[in-house]
């Protein structure tokens, strides 16, 4: 029994590791949002751009980098349904899909629940695919938070020259 327990919090651990990544993502995104608003009202009139020429291109540099940052954040959030990386019976788009009825289903996870070693398979293939999704939003949310502090920089000399 203490294998399918360490099992259920290998599971939980993945999970909470998806919810930290999806939290640093809204982070990002809600201060990409910001900072992008800042930027665009900061941008001079065009007539004037030659005049300030440089501080106008690190804005709008600064405005490339906060938008590219904002579209790796939302990317973390594009569900993605891969139907042939699982058939266990405890992942929610498998149920939904495999079993058109609850009695089907309950009478599939009763079963499971009944054999360990089914379980303790059903939840390793459980902890391989949230880890493979916690992964995923891992490595798009790390270069979001780059490319917003580059940005930030960015924006920070821009701010600095065109004073």
């Amino acid at each position: 029994m203490a294998n399918t327990e360490d099992a259920w919090k290998a599971f939980q651990h993945t999970n909470e590791l998806i919810k930290t990544a999806d939290a640093k993502a809204g982070a990002v995104l809600a201060a990409g949002g910001v900072l992008g608003g800042v930027l665009v009202n900061a941008l001079p009139a065009q007539p004037w751009w030659s005049g300030t020429w440089l501080s106008t291109a690190l804005l709008l540099a600064s405005i490339v980098l906060v938008s590219v940052s904002i579209l790796l954040s939302l990317a973390v959030f594009v569900p993605r349904l891969r139907p042939r990386e699982s058939i266990s019976p405890l992942y929610f788009d498998n149920i939904a899909r495999r079993y058109r009825t609850p009695d089907v289903f309950s009478e599939r996870y009763t079963e499971v629940l009944d054999h360990e070693d089914q379980l303790q398979h059903a939840l390793s293939e459980q902890i391989w695919v949230t880890s493979r999704i916690a992964r995923r939003k891992f490595r798009a949310v790390a270069p979001a938070v780059w490319f917003f502090g580059a940005a930030l920089i960015t924006a920070l000399l821009a701010g600095v020259i065109g004073t």
